[in-house]
Order: structure tokens, then C-alpha cells, then sequence
């Protein structure tokens, strides 16, 4: 079962859910490709008319001589998700510009300004994306092949906002996590690339925070992801039988099943639901959901058997936000061990269900 993942609380989106209604050509067997700018395999001359859209261009410094297998496994994932961001961006501004219905911009946002940061945004994504499969056409590997079917779970301006930060939120984790797999394994020579764009990925997230009526900044220390808790959540954005080689990111990193968050917890503790698929589920196992938040070592709570049907369980977990400030992005996942756990990387390593994110603040 593959997860509809990324919920956010603030609407309580949940991927997967429905798709944008996006124009789009169905008949295209190709899908959104190629971009009206020749991305994602660009001209010389289309190449400049990218660099131009996203106020700069790539860097023409000189890419280090080797690469670690767990670096190429790194700059894959980027391939992969870069795309999917370039993809979202290019469909939300569509919506705005073709006059979607839900798509009507609030009263006091400029139309003009806003078309031009969705603008810049899609051909930043662009250039993130041809950043990571320059890398690995340097170092003789295979790029990832663009996927023929992208849906995303939204259908006005709000939803698109919302998933944005979320999703965003959760690239901070991930290139962090890249960053650090890098450094372990030597491949210090891509670490600034990564940081660069983790900097500019934050320029982005404090303007949607901001269209929501948040201060830009989510949290002093972000909070971390992993490389498996990503990967799945991505999932639910693409067909991935429509990816044709997705196998090259998917033979070295896993997929959960899915957990489906069921309750909006605010900015106070309280119980909240999960839905998992009842084929996993054992009767008499004790359960945990565990909370990663921040750069603290990850939260501990006892799962609790609501309701079950043939298909699905439910199960509910205490969300303690008083007592760790819980505030921005959450990710909870569900295990069959108490812990403790000494960071997110054991999480995802004994991790059954997962990830459900949660954005509170």
C-alpha cells in the first residue's frame, strides 16, 4: 500500500487525495514534458532563457573527481524530487494564470508580484533539478527519467500554499540529511551545492508562511528528515509505474506503507488518530507513534486501538505539544518498539507506518 502522505494540519490535506485541476493534455504520453522551455533537456539557447527566468544560472565551478555509492544514491533522490517541485510549480502557476476556479488570489496579494516569484520558483526548481543530473552525467551515471503522471492533492490557492510550505518544510530535512551522508562519506565536495539550495529553499518557505498569515520563521532548528521518510512521500505525488527508471532510487531506498493522519492538532496536547492498512497490523503488538521534531531526539507515545475494519485500522496517540514545544513540521511514524531512538535515521530504520506530516504554527 503506498502512502497518500503529506498531510499537513492546517487544512488537513492528506496526498493523493485529489488531483489538481491543472490544464493538461491526457493524451500526451510524454505528461507534462517538455516545458514550454525545453526543461527538462533544454537547448543552449533555452538554457540561457532559464538562466534569466530564475535570476541566475548554474555553477560553472569544477564538480569533484569521484562520488561515494551513497552519494550518487543522494543526488538521484535530488533528481527525483527537484522535478516534482519544478512540476508543482509549473501547475500552480497555470492555475493562477488560466483563471482555475479556487484559484482567485486574496484581495491583498499583487497578481502581478505573485506570478512573477511562481515564476522565478518553477525555473529555480528547473535549475535544482538540472544542478543534480549534470552531477551525475559528470560522474557517468544514468539521470533519473522524468515520470509521466504527477497529480498533487489540491484545488484552490489556500491548499497550494499549504502543501508548498509543507512539502518545503520537508526538504530541509532531506538536504540536511543529504548533507550529512555526504560528509560521511567523503563527498565533501558536493556539501555547498546542497547547502546553497537548502538556503534557497528557505527564501521560498518564509514567503508562503508569510501568504498564510505566519511569521516567515517556522523554527529556530529545522526539523530532520530522512532520505526513506521523502522518498515515500514523494511517491504520492507521481504514478511511479509511470517512472520509468524510479527502480535505480528504489532499489537502495525503502518505501513504507502508509500512515494516514486523521486529526488537525493545534497548538495544544491532545489525542489524535492515525489510519493504517490492517494487512501489517497484529493483534496483541504493542505500538508506538513516534514524533521527530526539531533537532531533538525523537518523541516516544504509546499507540491505542480505536476501530478496525477489513481494510483499515485506526489507532490514536497522544500529540504532547505542551511539553516540547512542538511547532512546525512534525513527522510522526509508527513502530512496534518503544525506543528509545537516538535520532530520526533509528526511526525510519524500525519504522512500519510512516510518514504523516504534521505543521503546527
Amino acid at each position: 500500500m503506498r502512502a497518500s502522505i503529506l498531510a499537513s494540519v492546517t487544512v488537513g490535506l492528506a496526498l493523493g487525495a485529489f488531483a489538481a485541476p491543472s490544464p493538461r493534455d491526457d493524451g500526451n504520453s510524454s505528461g507534462p514534458f517538455p516545458f514550454e522551455d525545453g526543461f527538462p533537456s533544454p537547448s543552449p539557447e533555452q538554457l540561457q532563457e532559464i538562466f534569466v527566468e530564475a535570476h541566475g544560472t548554474l555553477s560553472n565551478s569544477s564538480p569533484p573527481t569521484n562520488v561515494s555509492s551513497q552519494g550518487l544514491i543522494n543526488l538521484r533522490l535530488i533528481d527525483f524530487a527537484e522535478r516534482i517541485e519544478a512540476v508543482y510549480f509549473r501547475e500552480f502557476l497555470k492555475n493562477v494564470t488560466t483563471g482555475v476556479d479556487g484559484y482567485e488570489l486574496p484581495s491583498w496579494v499583487d497578481y502581478d508580484y505573485f506570478v512573477n516569484f511562481l515564476n522565478v520558483t518553477q525555473h529555480v526548481e528547473e535549475l535544482h533539478n538540472l544542478d543534480a543530473a549534470t552531477a551525475l552525467a559528470h560522474f557517468n551515471q544514468t539521470a533519473i527519467q522524468p515520470c509521466t503522471d504527477y497529480h498533487f492533492p489540491v484545488s484552490n490557492f489556500n491548499e497550494s500554499v499549504t502543501l508548498a510550505m509543507t512539502f518545503t518544510s520537508n526538504v530541509f530535512g532531506l538536504l540536511g540529511e543529504i548533507v550529512q551522508i555526504f560528509a560521511q562519506s567523503g563527498d565533501f565536495g558536493l556539501t555547498r551545492h546542497v547547502v546553497q539550495v537548502v538556503a534557497n529553499e528557505g527564501e521560498q518557505n518564509g514567503f508562503f508562511r508569510y501568504l498564510l498569515g505566519r511569521v516567515p520563521d517556522e523554527l529556530p532548528f529545522t526539523t530532520t528528515s530522512t532520505r526513506e521518510f521523502s522518498f515515500t512521500a514523494l511517491q504520492g505525488f507521481v504514478d511511479p509505474a509511470s517512472c520509468p527508471n524510479i527502480n535505480l532510487i528504489s532499489q537502495d531506498i525503502k518505501t513504507f506503507d502508509a500512515l494516514t493522519l486523521l486529526d488537525t492538532p493545534n497548538a495544544t496536547t491532545s489525542d489524535i488518530r492515525f489510519a493504517v492498512a490492517s494487512d501489517k497490523y497484529v493483534n496483541g503488538t504493542s505500538y508506538s507513534v513516534v514524533y521527530n521534531n526539531q533537532l531533538n531526539t525523537p518523541i516516544v507515545e504509546p499507540a491505542t486501538w480505536v476501530s478496525s475494519d477489513n481494510t483499515t485500522v485506526t489507532l490514536k496517540a497522544t500529540f504532547p505539544y505542551d511539553a516540547h514545544l512542538m511547532n512546525g513540521l512534525t513527522i510522526a511514524a509508527i513502530t512496534n518498539s518503544s525506543g528509545p531512538f537516538a535520532d530520526v535515521d533509528a526511526v525510519s530504520a524500525a519504522a512500519i507506518w510512516a510518514p504523516a506530516f504534521i505543521v503546527v504554527n
